[in-house]
């Protein structure tokens, strides 16, 4: 099982729940690649079973700056082979409304690349804490279940 894990941080938070989602993906098995979003050409995100993306959300509830160019290249790639997509996010509950938006919007970028949304966004306030770690570990089984789901649906 081949995922892609791409983040954009600027405290490290991102880049940190990248890191964890990396080792709890290698525990079960997966080839893991790692790197950052605005590095990225969005069209290889089609040669990979899973991507996850790893993000904080910018003022105003929006998806980071840097990654904007990235973000709205989503809905141009085919991701129906299916390629099943989930993100977590890190945020600041101070933004009211605005907290942890980000991964919503990815979301909604990534269905309409026609992407299947294999697990709920995982969301936790700034760093990763060790009592986060359960929701990464339930996120991680969520992805690797859909995969093996989608992947014997397209055997048959």
């Amino acid at each position: 099982m081949r995922i892609l894990i791409l983040y954009e941080s600027v405290t490290g938070n991102a880049k940190g729940m990248a890191r964890i989602l990396q080792l709890f993906f290698e525990r079960e098995g997966a080839t893991v690649t790692v790197g950052q979003m605005q590095q990225t050409d969005a069209a290889v995100m089609a040669n990979y079973d899973a991507v996850i993306i790893s993000t904080y959300t910018w003022l105003g509830g929006i998806v980071p700056p840097p990654v904007n160019d990235f973000y709205e290249d989503i809905p141009q790639v085919d991701l129906s082979k299916p390629v099943v997509v989930g993100v977590a996010g890190t945020g600041d509950p101070w933004y009211g409304k605005d907290y942890n938006t980000a991964p919503d919007l990815f979301d909604a970028a990534f269905e309409k690349a026609g992407a299947v949304v294999g697990a709920e966004p995982v969301k936790i306030e700034q760093g990763a804490e060790k009592s986060d770690m359960p929701a990464f570990a339930a996120f991680v089984k969520a992805i690797i279940a859909k995969v093996k789901d989608v992947q014997g649906h397209a055997k048959e």
